[in-house]
């Protein structure tokens, strides 16, 4: 089955705004094994059967959970516990298989900077090394278990820095304990924590996964889990969810179940379902991105990722703010963009010795659509700095429009009541436009969709 050009629209306006989230699958990391080619998942199940003699019917479906569940049968759940994992940990060593050519096109989408993976293996991040960073290991690789070190949870907590590349693997990482997922009854295990909130996400994942649409590529989704996990990914119940899931497998057809169930209930805009080879998709995706994508201009001297600002584009909304409030107003953005609002966020404030104040001011007076000043205790207990530069720039700006709806003042504070005149310096710079609240960050969807309309109608001048 082909993608119409109505999914391959809805998925780039997604692409174009850092909206999406890459799903990958066990059906996209695939191995060559002599004359075939075939999951690593599959061909790890092949060899743990082979190596323990385990009796199993190799179906063109089977897989490594196949194999795991006749090993617990065969020798016992406590025995699992203690050889199993390290097992295939083991196997997966000794295979040090190369990455599929579907890989290196996704790992290619430079738009594409955050990746969570559904299998335990490094296959996913080796690639995006080779591919953006000549073979360093500067991708960073997180990982989720039930029974996580404090450890590990903290270096999952830490919000990625704008130039870094994350592949976060939702079902555990490869060891020789039991943190990784293997069979169904770990994937059931690993549900039941996030269901039960036992165990976290880190916030600023599950951020991305409840606000970004998500685009599973190659996840072999069973009738439960396929249900479990879009609904976990949800604020709201499905059928009255508002953002979007893309569906891209080639095994649909065992959940026929799951595939009504997402007509039924959330409509064919919502979930969009994919029955096709992940590979081929990718190849499209890559292609069409391509095409799409800014060339740069012949004899142009590449520039490094942290040398020049990013441009805004159309319909771009600058959040102007205090350093102090860096985590806050990364939860704005999130906001902004779940609503497919294009931000346009100075992240270099964050750096000593930064240059950039004219081109700033440059932007905020040429270019931006809307402009959200960020006010809290931390800009009101400034007496200066860089910061008021840009609202007074904004407010110059603001002069040229017939509609004063160019700025919108929004409050970070958890305890601000809707009284704008508590914030002595900003009410004086902004008492004629209507403020905003957004305690820590988090905007009201009504809110953002507001403010996304707004620049939508607003003109660039």
């Amino acid at each position: 089955m082909k993608a119409s050009e109505d999914f391959w629209d809805d998925l780039f306006s997604h692409l174009k705004s850092g909206t999406l989230l890459p799903v990958v699958g066990s059906e996209l990391v695939t191995v060559k094994d002599g004359d075939r080619c075939v999951p690593l998942c599959r061909l790890l199940g092949e060899r743990l059967a082979e190596r323990y003699d385990l009796k199993v019917e190799w179906t063109p479906r089977a897989s490594l959970d196949d194999a795991a569940r006749a090993y617990v049968a065969k020798h016992g759940r406590d025995n699992a516990d203690r050889r199993l994992y390290g097992r295939i940990a083991d196997l997966l060593s000794d295979l040090n298989p190369q990455p599929p050519e579907s890989l290196r096109q996704l790992a290619q989408i430079s738009d594409l900077s955050v990746f969570v993976s559904t299998t335990f293996d490094h296959v996913l991040a080796a690639v995006i090394n080779a591919v953006r960073f000549a073979g360093a290991a500067r991708t960073r690789e997180l990982w989720f278990s039930p029974n996580q070190s404090t450890g590990d949870q903290q270096r999952n907590a830490s919000r990625p820095a704008p130039d870094e590349v994350v592949v976060f693997q939702l079902f555990g990482q490869a060891s020789s304990t039991p943190q990784y997922a293997v069979h169904e009854e770990d994937v059931l295990e690993w549900l039941h924590a996030l269901l039960t909130e036992s165990a976290r996400l880190p916030e600023w994942l599950n951020q991305r996964i409840r606000g970004d649409a998500l685009l599973f590529i190659g996840v072999p989704l069973s009738d439960w889990v396929g249900r479990v996990l879009t609904r976990l990914a949800s604020d709201n119940r499905l059928s009255r969810t508002t953002k979007q899931f893309f569906i891209v497998s080639q095994d649909l057809g065992r959940s026929p179940g799951l595939v009504e169930f997402f007509s039924t209930f959330c409509g064919e805009s919502l979930v969009q379902v994919l029955e096709a080879d992940p590979a081929e998709f990718v190849a499209e995706l890559h292609a069409r991105w391509a095409k799409r994508a800014p060339q740069p201009k012949a004899g142009a001297a590449p520039q490094a990722a942290e040398s020049m600002p990013t441009g805004p584009t159309e319909e771009t909304i600058f959040i102007s703010y205090a350093r102090e409030d860096a985590d806050a107003v990364d939860r704005l953005a999130d906001s902004i963009k779940a609503a497919h609002g294009n931000v346009w966020l100075d992240r270099r404030r964050l750096d000593p010795g930064v240059r950039w104040q004219d081109e700033i001011l440059s932007t905020i007076r040429d270019q931006v659509r809307l402009f959200l000043p960020v006010i809290s205790r931390n800009t009101e207990g400034r007496e200066v700095g860089e910061v008021f530069k840009e609202w007074r720039e904004a407010i110059e700006r603001n002069k040229g429009f017939a509609r004063g709806d160019f700025i919108v003042p929004v409050v970070i504070d958890g305890d601000f009541d809707g009284n704008p005149a508590r914030y002595d310096v900003a009410f004086r710079m902004f008492r004629d436009f209507n403020f905003v609240g957004a305690p820590d960050g988090r905007l009201a969807p009504s809110d953002a969709d507001r403010l996304v309309r707004a620049a939508r109608r607003r003109e660039a001048r």
